[in-house]
């Protein structure tokens, strides 16, 4: 019996593997991980995106040049000896499976199942269709959702996984819409009336949805569905699932599932207001705390907190490590990343510098520019406080041109200014370079347009190696935030009636930089012992708890528990 069949377009398993995109991908991937270490009976479904997402450069005008990342599917994959064939309405499409295992800590193994339609009986068109990861116009991304809901159904049934074998199937997002359609279409032939139908589908099927922002909502208009969906299909795609003529995803695995979840507790109550008829769960995201936490912490902490590798809740006894340790860990991990940056830019950065990290996927709402608004005032704010280093780094996709702009500004920022605030952008982030910047800037930064958050774990991964968090009040940080001991809020003032207000976002940036020049380079400069108390609050409290282990224990016990056990 499979306990989960875990489904998503992307999942992120090792930095030469560009199968991933940003957030979503790297929480499946620390996700599966943990499944693995707790020896649970799952699996990964995805597809291939031999193509990659994107290589990003940056031109000496701050522009985004954005290049195929092909990788070498045949070093990290295994070629399965079987085809699957996804329906389509005029034709099938032939499939090859490649399968990677996660090793967990149990030495238990969970498979990861990648689909390929580059096969050579099919025509030109088809074979691109799990090339590139969310590549193409909408047909093509229609054409992908297709194959990954139906032909992870078909690929299940090859491993003799049907539904009687399969406890749980869990959508991460709404990509994967399709197993439920296709579920029901199986459960009305085994079921007299459409309610019988449609409890059965509902006591296996798990929907987490993870944007509050309209675009991170796949819409498809009937016209784009009757080229491609199987007339049967189509035929049984409820009228709750369209908004006028456009099917929406997110409404499809809302009608189908039996329990939904949200991100973050603030994340559940900005769903349910987007979607009053559903009830959603809130299942705060963690992070996978062997793959986030520097190899340098790794080692302080197995001398100190043996048990925290498997149980990072342990991680509560970071306070009782000396305080000199901490930050002897910390400085050579900074001096990493320092030493990185210096090789690479023009701009030279100082480990005796507090430096600020922003590195994240790059899109309008996340608002990566906040802190450059009035670089001139915020030099004037900490000019008797101490200096400041900022890095940046992040992707924008490839075809959309305001978060590319974004990163062009920034550019332009760095180029312009001429002052003591040092700047650096480091381009192509990928989990590695993710990896240094967790552990080697001093605060994390994230300036996120209130109630567009969803969870966000970049400061998960922060706290992990004790670095304390500066964030808006959005996504997991309500959680993880107490006012001076585990970080600082900002624009606290703001309020949903002003949220896309400039006179409101200006007040941020106020509030940003004394928050900056007030209480954070004090700190940092004047009270070493307490920065370092804030370090050890924030593993001890926020890397103990925001981990891929207990999210998966509420996922256990608050969801897939509960489903099968169903009245």
């Amino acid at each position: 019996m499979l306990d989960v069949a875990y489904f998503s377009m992307e999942i992120a398993l090792s930095s030469g593997m560009s199968t991933y995109s940003g957030g979503l991908g790297v929480l499946a991937g620390d996700t599966l991980k943990t499944f693995a270490d707790f020896g649970y009976s799952a699996l990964g479904i995805t597809l291939l995106n031999e193509q990659g997402y994107v290589e990003q450069e940056i031109d000496s005008t701050g522009r985004q040049i954005s290049q195929i990342e092909k990788w070498d599917k045949e070093k990290y994959l295994t070629k399965l000896p079987f085809k699957i064939e996804v329906p389509f309405k005029d034709r099938s499409i032939t499939c090859a499976v490649w399968k990677y295992d996660i090793v967990g800590q149990s030495k238990e193994i969970v498979p990861i199942y990648f689909i390929d339609s580059n096969d050579p009986t099919n025509n030109e068109y088809d074979r691109t269709l799990t090339s590139y990861l969310y590549g193409g116009d909408v047909q093509y991304r229609l054409c992908q959702e297709q194959i990954l809901g139906l032909g992870g159904l078909l690929l299940l049934e090859k491993l003799k996984y049907n539904p009687e074998k399969v406890r749980v199937y869990h959508l991460n997002e709404g990509h994967a819409s399709f197993v439920g359609l296709s579920l029901y279409e199986q459960a009305k032939k085994m079921f007299p009336t459409h309610k019988k139908a449609m409890d059965y589908v509902g006591s296996k099927l798990v929907f987490t949805t993870h944007t509050p922002v309209e675009a991170g909502h796949d819409r498809f208009l009937i016209t784009n569905l009757e080229k491609v969906l199987p007339t049967s299909l189509f035929e049984n795609i409820p009228k709750a699932a369209f908004i006028e003529d456009k099917l929406c995803m997110t409404r499809l695995s809302l009608h189908f599932s039996g329990i939904v979840t949200g991100v973050a507790k603030a994340h559940e109550k900005v769903t349910e207001k987007m979607f009053p008829k559903y009830d959603v769960i809130p299942v705060t995201n963690g992070v996978y705390h062997m793959e986030w936490t520097n190899p340098l912490f790794r080692k302080l902490y197995d001398e100190y907190i043996p048990e925290w590798r498997e149980d990072p809740s342990f991680l509560r006894k970071v306070m009782n490590i000396p305080d000199d340790k901490i930050w002897a860990t910390h400085l050579e991990a900074k001096k990493e990343l320092i030493d990185y940056i210096n090789a690479i830019s023009p701009n030279k950065f100082s480990v005796d510098v507090c430096t600020l990290g922003y590195a994240r996927r790059f899109t309008s709402y996340k608002r990566p520019t906040l802190i450059l608004a009035d670089l001139d005032e915020l030099e004037r704010k900490i000019s008797t406080v101490g200096r400041l280093q900022i890095i940046f780094a992040g992707e924008a996709h490839p075809h959309d041109k305001k978060s590319s702009e974004l990163i062009r500004k920034i550019f332009q920022k760095i180029k312009k200014h001429k002052g003591k605030i040092s700047i650096v952008f480091l381009e192509d982030y990928d989990m590695d370079l993710a990896a240094k910047l967790v552990a080697g800037v001093d605060v994390w930064l994230n300036t996120p347009l209130q109630k567009h958050e969803a969870s966000g774990t970049s400061g998960m991964k922060a706290a992990l190696n004790a670095i304390p968090h500066l964030s808006v009040l959005d996504g997991w940080w309500p959680e993880g935030w107490i006012e001076g001991v585990t970080g600082w809020s900002m624009g606290t003032h703001v309020t949903e009636a002003t949220l896309n207000n400039q006179a409101s976002w200006n007040l941020e940036v106020v509030d940003l930089y004394d928050k900056l020049a007030t209480k954070v380079l004090p700190l940092y400069y004047q009270n070493r012992s307490g920065f370092v108390e804030m370090m050890k609050h924030s593993a001890a409290l926020n890397g103990s708890y925001f981990n891929t282990h207990r999210m998966v224990n509420d996922y256990i016990s608050k969801v897939y528990f509960p489903l099968e056990n169903k009245p």
